[in-house]
C-alpha cells in the first residue's frame, strides 16, 4: 500500500504515488530556476506545466488513475532535463542512468493505437469552431483538423463542382447530434500543426503560418497572397476563409508544433532563444513599401475588433439564438402536421377534420387501400428527420447535447428501418398501378311523359373527381341511355380490368326525376385511380331540366352550345334534331352576351392596344377576336366598385382590390363577368378560381397560364399553341393547330381531343390528366399518378414512370 497525494498541474487535479510526487517537485524546481532569468518566465512554466498536463493525462485510463513513479521517469525522458542544457543547474535531481537512457516512447501508428486501443470517435469540443466534428474526425485519423475544415468547406460551397452541399450539410448534422463531445481529447504531438502566426504577422499571420508549416519564406506567400488580388479576388477569399478557420499560435507549445518542434524542455528554450534574438538583417526598403498597406490595413482591421467586438458577439450569439429557434419551429410543426395528418387519415382526429385538405389528390383513398407497414413507415420515416430538426435546433440554442448517444443512434436505426420498409413496398405499390384497363357498361330507363329534371346525388365526397358526365341526345325515343366507360390501375391488364368492374356508378329514377351521385362506389375494392366517364344520352325533342349543383360533375355540355352553369337553373332544354343543344326559356343574347346577365350594373372601361390579358381572383370571362378594342364589366354595383382594371405595357390586368382570401369567402350570388374585344391574343394568364372562354383567335402563336382552381374553354386556331397548367385548373380545347406544347402539374386537366394538332408535346405530373389528338408526332412524358390518353395516327414517343399511364383512347 502506497500513500497517494493529489496535485494540480496546468489546471487539472491528478493524483501522484508519494515518491514520484518527490521526483516530480524537485524536477519542476530545476526547470522552475533554470526559466526564471528568462523574460515572460510565468508564461514559460505554464506552458511547460500545460504540457507536463497532457502527457499525465495520456497515461491514465479507466484501468488507471494513478500516476506512478515510472511515469515520471518517462516524462523526464521526454521532456529532457535542464542538464541537456550548456547551463549547469546544481539542484537538479539526479536522473537514474536506465531512465536518463531513454528514448522517447516510439508512438504506435494510428490504426494500430485505434485497434489497439478501442479508438472511439468523439467531437473535439476543446478545439471546436462549430460543433467540434472537423477537430474530432482530424483526432480519430490522425491529421491535422485544418485539412478536414477545407475539404468540408469546399463540399459545402460546392467549390468541387460534385453537387455534394446538401450531403454535406446534412451529414455533419447528423455526427453532430450522434456522435458525443470529449473536452480531454488527446492531441497527437507529432502531427505539425497549421497556426496563424502572431509574432510576424501584417494582417492575420496567414502567410507566416503557411511558410512555417511548408519551411517557405513569408515573403513569398505574402506577395503569392497579394497578387492574387488581382487575378479575381480568389486568394483574398482564401486568406478570408483560413483566418476564419486557423487557429493563432498563443502559447510557446503552439508555437513549436507550428514550427514542427518538438516541445521539450530544450525545445522550448532553443525557440526562446530565437524569439529575443536580434534580427540579423533589417527589411529593404522594398519590402517595407511592399508591406505598408498591409500593415496600414491590418492596423484598420484590429481598431475595427476592438470597436465592433462586442456588437459582433451580439450579432452572432442573436443570429445562433434565432436560427435555432426558426429549426425548432419548423421540427415542431413538420411533427404536428404530420400527425395531425394521420391522425385525420385513420379516423381518429376528426376534430382537425374541417382544418386539413389535400385538394383533389386522392390522400384518404390511398390511405384506405395501403397496408400498415407502408403507412408505420411512411410516418416514422417523416418523423424522425423532423425531430432532429427540433433537436438540432435545441442543440443551437442551449450549446449542449439534449439527448444522449444511444437515444439519437437508436433514432437513426429506427429512421433506417423505415426506409428498408418503404424499400421493400414501394415498388410492389408500383407494380399495382402499372397497367390500365377500363370496363364498359350501359343502363337504359323507359321514357315517361313528364318533365325530368337531372339531379346531383352529393354523397359529401371531398378530394378525388372520380366522375364526369356529359349529356348527349340521340334518336331513340322510347329510352333514356346511360353509358359508362369505367378506368383503373393494375399490376396487369386484366387486374385493372377487374378492378374497373369491382367499383359502381349508381342513377336513381325516382319520380321521374334523375339523380347522379356525384362520385363511384368502391365496396371492397381497392383503390386503383378509378374513375368514370359517363354519358347520359336523352331523346332528342325531350324536354328536360338541370338542377345547378349537377355542375360539379357536368362537362363538354353547356359551354359547347355558348351556355353556362348560370343558365342551369330554372330553364327548360331540349335537343333538337341535329343533336345540339337548346334552352327553351333562357334570355335572348346577342352574340358577345352568350352567358346570362350578371348583376344589374354595367362597367366599360377605353383601353386599347394590349396583346395580353391578366385575370386574377374569381371572375367569369368571355374573350372574343374583334376587330375593336373593347373592356366590359357586369355585376352587382357594390363588386365592380372592388374591381381592378389597368394596362402595364401590352398587357392587360383584371383582378379584384381587395386581398384573394377576402374574395374567396365571400359567397357571390352571381360572379362579376368580364367581356373583352381585341384582335389579337397572344397571352392569358388566369388564376384563383376564373371561369370563361377564349373565342375565334387565330394569330401565330398564343400562350396559356392557367393555375388555381380556374377553367378555360378555348375554340382558337393558332399556329403554336403554348400552355402551362397546375393546381386544379382546366383547359378544354376545340379548333386545330400545327403545334401543341402543354405542361401539366397538380391536378391540373387537358382536353384537347377535339383540337387537332399535327405534332403534340405533352408533360404531365402529380396527379394531372391530358387528352390529346395528334397527326404525326406525340411526345409524351408522365410521372407521379397522372395520365395521358392520345388518339391519332401519330407517331408517338412516350415515357412514363411511378403510377403514371400513357395509352391510346
Amino acid at each position: 500500500m502506497k500513500k497517494n497525494i493529489s496535485i494540480n498541474i496546468g489546471g487539472i487535479i491528478f493524483h501522484i504515488e508519494e515518491d514520484g510526487f518527490d521526483k516530480l517537485k524537485s524536477y519542476l524546481d530545476s526547470v522552475n530556476k533554470y526559466f526564471s532569468s528568462f523574460e515572460g518566465n510565468k508564461e514559460i512554466i505554464e506552458d511547460i506545466e500545460g504540457r507536463i498536463a497532457e502527457i499525465f493525462l495520456g497515461k491514465l485510463d479507466d484501468g488507471k488513475q494513478i500516476i506512478m513513479m515510472e511515469d515520471i521517469d518517462e516524462l523526464i525522458a521526454t521532456m529532457g532535463t535542464t542538464k541537456d542544457f550548456e547551463a549547469t543547474i546544481e539542484s537538479e535531481p539526479e536522473v537514474e542512468q536506465e531512465t536518463t537512457e531513454k528514448e522517447e516512447p516510439k508512438k504506435e501508428d494510428f490504426s494500430e493505437k485505434a485497434h489497439k486501443k478501442g479508438k472511439r470517435l468523439y467531437r473535439d469540443n476543446k478545439r471546436r469552431v462549430i460543433g467540434g466534428v472537423a477537430s474530432g474526425l482530424a483526432n480519430y485519423f490522425g491529421i491535422n483538423s485544418i485539412w478536414i475544415r477545407l475539404i468540408m468547406l469546399a463540399l459545402l460551397f460546392n467549390i468541387l463542382s460534385w453537387g455534394l452541399s446538401g450531403f454535406m450539410f446534412i451529414t455533419y448534422i447528423i455526427f453532430w447530434i450522434a456522435v458525443p463531445g470529449n473536452d480531454n481529447l488527446e492531441e497527437d504531438k507529432k502531427i505539425k500543426k497549421l497556426y496563424r502566426n502572431s509574432d510576424d504577422k501584417v494582417l492575420g499571420g496567414i502567410s507566416s503560418g503557411i511558410a512555417s508549416y511548408f519551411g517557405i519564406d513569408p515573403v513569398v506567400m505574402r506577395v503569392i497572397f497579394a497578387g492574387s488580388i488581382f487575378l479575381g479576388g480568389a486568394g483574398f477569399i482564401a486568406y478570408i476563409i483560413l483566418w476564419i478557420i486557423t487557429p493563432e499560435a498563443k502559447t510557446i507549445t503552439e508555437k513549436m508544433q507550428m514550427q514542427g518542434e518538438s516541445v521539450t524542455l530544450s525545445g522550448i528554450e532553443e525557440n526562446l532563444k530565437k524569439r529575443f534574438r536580434v534580427n540579423e538583417g533589417e527589411e529593404n526598403i522594398f519590402v517595407k513599401i511592399l508591406l505598408f498597406p498591409f500593415r496600414l490595413i491590418a492596423l484598420i482591421f484590429k481598431t475595427l475588433e476592438e470597436v465592433l467586438r462586442p456588437l459582433l458577439k451580439f450579432a452572432i450569439e442573436f443570429l445562433r439564438m434565432a436560427a435555432g429557434a426558426l429549426l425548432v419551429l419548423l421540427g415542431s410543426m413538420l411533427m404536428l402536421a404530420f400527425t395531425v395528418v394521420l391522425a385525420v387519415l385513420t379516423g381518429i382526429g376528426n376534430t382537425f377534420k374541417y382544418y386539413v385538405s389535400f385538394g383533389d389528390f386522392p390522400a384518404e383513398e390511398l390511405f384506405n387501400s395501403a397496408d400498415t407497414l407502408v403507412i408505420v413507415s411512411s410516418y416514422v420515416a417523416v418523423m424522425v428527420p423532423s425531430l432532429a430538426l427540433t433537436l438540432l435546433g435545441l442543440v443551437i440554442i442551449l450549446k449542449r447535447r439534449v439527448i444522449s448517444t444511444y437515444i439519437a443512434w437508436s433514432l437513426f436505426g429506427l429512421w433506417l428501418l423505415a426506409s428498408a420498409g418503404l424499400a421493400l413496398t414501394i415498388p410492389h405499390i408500383i407494380s399495382n398501378y402499372s397497367a390500365d384497363g377500363s370496363y364498359v357498361e350501359e343502363k337504359t330507363f323507359i321514357v315517361e311523359s313528364n318533365t325530368p329534371t337531372l339531379y346531383l346525388n352529393d354523397l359529401d365526397l371531398k378530394g378525388y373527381n372520380s366522375v364526369d358526365l356529359k349529356l348527349r341526345g340521340h334518336t331513340d325515343s322510347g329510352l333514356y341511355i346511360l353509358k359508362m366507360d369505367f378506368e383503373s390501375r393494375g399490376y396487369s391488364k386484366a387486374n385493372a380490368r377487374e378492378n374497373a368492374e369491382a367499383v359502381d356508378y349508381i342513377i336513381k329514377k325516382e319520380n321521374g326525376d334523375f339523380y347522379f351521385d356525384s362520385g363511384i362506389t368502391f365496396g371492397e375494392a381497392p383503390f386503383r385511380f378509378q374513375n368514370v366517364n359517363a354519358t347520359f344520352y336523352i331523346p332528342n325533342g325531350k324536354v328536360f331540366r338541370l338542377n345547378g349543383e349537377l355542375k360539379e360533375i357536368l362537362k363538354n355540355t353547356l359551354w359547347m352550345y355558348d351556355y353556362s352553369a348560370g343558365d342551369m337553373e330554372d330553364n327548360d332544354w331540349i335537343f333538337e334534331e341535329d343533336g345540339s343543344l337548346k334552352c327553351l326559356t333562357c334570355p335572348k343574347q346577342d352574340a358577345h352576351e352568350s352567358f346570362r346577365k350578371h348583376g344589374n350594373d354595367t362597367q366599360s372601361y377605353q383601353f386599347k392596344d394590349f396583346d395580353e390579358v391578366k385575370l386574377v381572383s374569381i371572375f367569369d370571362f368571355e374573350i372574343v377576336k374583334s376587330n375593336e378594342y373593347s373592356v366590359r364589366v357586369e355585376g352587382d354595383e357594390d363588386d365592380l366598385d372592388d374591381v381592378f382594371i389597368g394596362r402595364d405595357g401590352d398587357e392587360l390586368e383584371v383582378r379584384f382590390r381587395k386581398d384573394w382570401d377576402w374574395w374567396r369567402s365571400k359567397d357571390f350570388t352571381d360572379k362579376v363577368k368580364i367581356y373583352i374585344t381585341m384582335p389579337e391574343l397572344k397571352y392569358l394568364q388566369v388564376s384563383g378560381a376564373c371561369e370563361g372562354k377564349v373565342e375565334n383567335f387565330t394569330n401565330q402563336d398564343i400562350s396559356f397560364d392557367i393555375a388555381g382552381a380556374s377553367e378555360v374553354r378555348a375554340d382558337i386556331f393558332p399556329e403554336y399553341l403554348g400552355a402551362d397548367l397546375s393546381g386544379a385548373s382546366k383547359l378544354i380545347l376545340v379548333g386545330r393547330a400545327e403545334e401543341l406544347e402543354v405542361d401539366l402539374a397538380g391536378a391540373s386537366k387537358l382536353d384537347a381531343f377535339s383540337f387537332r394538332v399535327k405534332d403534340a408535346d405533352i408533360e404531365s405530373k402529380g396527379a394531372s390528366g391530358a387528352k390529346v389528338y395528334a397527326e404525326y408526332k406525340l411526345r409524351a412524358n408522365a410521372s407521379g399518378a397522372s395520365s395521358i390518353r392520345y388518339r391519332g395516327p401519330a407517331e408517338i414517343s412516350s415515357n412514363s414512370n411511378g403510377l403514371s399511364s400513357i395509352r391510346k383512347d
